[in-house]
């Protein structure tokens, strides 16, 4: 808006210097004519002095005029002489041909006009000021330069308005999309007052209710499944509990069927219990028993009850009274997942440090193995996903320890991210709010 204003603005003054001086051009042209006439015809009577026909001419007060004859100069004032005839146009003018210039009188931009009397010998000059014309050409500046003004910052305005408008739809798609991506699956757009708008707005919230009744009919498949899995498998392992009674009257490969059912009906219990968690979290029905939890004791605690056995554990300077507002229960899970993933697929653990950064705490969990891949680094916290390699498929797992770890994280309001330890392995870090005292 600016420049299309300035460039108006400045097209409109040079037209209108342009028309402006023309016309004073030609006017001042059409009197010189005029006044040479008279000049030529009052010098025709013999016995006119020069001077008086000068003084006979009616002339506004910014118009001054000379006649050259007999090689003398004649004007009709003092004060201006022939010095204000540029020599270019006397000249042209002595040599019988009209002219006319811009010049400089007494500091104010005038016109010169020569004109040649053959008919007496002499030779008619007249300079108009331009003064007057060039005030209305800087009043016209000034008032054009404000007229750009006022069209730029009411563009401006208008510009920032619309782009307000068109941008506020868009602003709120954003908004649903992230509150939707976060997990608040009935927030939907509003009606919007743009007609061309409203398909488009129909279809997005048509998408997400398709996407939350899936989503939904998926949790209650997984929660009914888990549930219905849990009777039978408690009842397995309740048999299988009480054959262990009876181990002596088994023969050796008795035993073996029987080790072998207690660790597979182990394994698939807690893949069970994880889906049930998973689901009252999904369901947003899980129960957080929330209290000030001081890190160091947990990650103490965690390390000490591990089945790895002793883990080096770093407490950076400042961290040592670190305490956040959560679940313990549920963040003794997260440490205690963390531990056995390391275990599992990072030939154990290197080490855990717990760090602050600002109002974060940070518990780093460093493990020995051969890392995880830079594109699968955020499927890692999916659930099921057991990694691509043969070598993952080998180690077992549920896949379900390192999602619960990120949904535990999540619903106290934390981040959970993996990335390559220096010197190999992967790092796992969990940040977490640390609690205001």
């Amino acid at each position: 808006a600016a420049v299309l204003s300035g460039a108006l603005a400045g097209t409109t003054y040079a037209l209108l210097h342009h028309y402006l001086l023309a016309q004073r051009q030609t006017s001042a042209l059409r009197q010189s004519y005029a006044s040479a006439r008279l000049v030529r015809q009052d010098l025709n009577a013999s016995g006119t002095d020069v001077a008086q026909v000068l003084s006979s001419l009616t002339l506004n007060n910014s118009t001054r005029s000379f006649v050259y004859r007999g090689g003398r100069w004649y004007s009709t004032t003092v004060s201006v002489g022939k010095s204000s005839l540029p020599k270019s146009l006397t000249d042209a003018v002595l040599r019988g041909r009209p002219a006319y210039q811009r010049v400089d009188m007494a500091g104010s931009p005038a016109i010169a006009i020569g004109l040649p009397l053959p008919a007496i010998s002499a030779d008619y000059f007249e300079v108009h000021s331009l003064a007057e014309l060039q005030t209305t050409l800087d009043t016209a500046a000034v008032v054009l330069a404000l007229v750009a003004l006022l069209i730029a910052l009411g563009g401006a305005a208008l510009g920032w308005w619309a782009g307000v408008r068109l941008v506020r739809p868009l602003r709120e798609v954003t908004g649903v999309a992230e509150a939707i991506s976060s997990g608040e699956l009935d927030r939907r757009l509003s009606g919007p007052n743009d007609s061309d708008l409203a398909p488009l707005v129909g279809a997005f919230n048509r998408m997400v209710g398709a996407l939350q009744e899936r989503i939904q009919r998926e949790q209650r498949f997984t929660s009914d499944v888990s549930h219905e899995l849990r009777s039978p498998l408690t009842a397995v392992e309740t048999s299988a509990e009480v054959l262990a009674m009876f181990r002596s009257c088994l023969p050796a490969e008795g035993n073996k069927a029987l080790d072998l059912l207690m660790l597979e009906t182990g394994r698939f219990s807690g893949t069970v219990e994880a889906l049930l968690e998973i689901s009252r979290m999904d369901a947003g029905a899980a129960q957080l028993a929330m209290e000030d939890v001081e890190l160091r004791e947990l990650l103490q605690f965690a390390i000490d009850t591990h089945e790895s056995g002793q883990v080096p554990f770093v407490v950076e300077p400042g961290a040592g009274d670190v305490a956040v507002h959560a679940d313990k229960r549920r963040l003794l899970r997260v440490v205690a997942n963390l531990l056995d993933n390391a275990d599992q697929h990072g030939e154990g653990v290197v080490q855990v440090r717990l760090g602050r950064t600002g109002d974060w705490a940070q518990i780093t969990v460093e493990d020995a193995g051969p890392g995880v891949a830079e594109g699968e680094r955020a499927r890692v916290f999916e659930r099921f996903y057991r990694g691509s390699g043969p070598a993952s498929v080998r180690r077992g797992g549920s896949g379900l320890g390192l999602a619960l770890v990120a949904e535990h994280v999540r619903v106290h309001g934390g981040s959970v991210e993996v990335s390559d330890r220096p010197g190999g392995g992967a790092r796992f870090i969990v940040q977490l709010p640390v609690t205001r005292r």
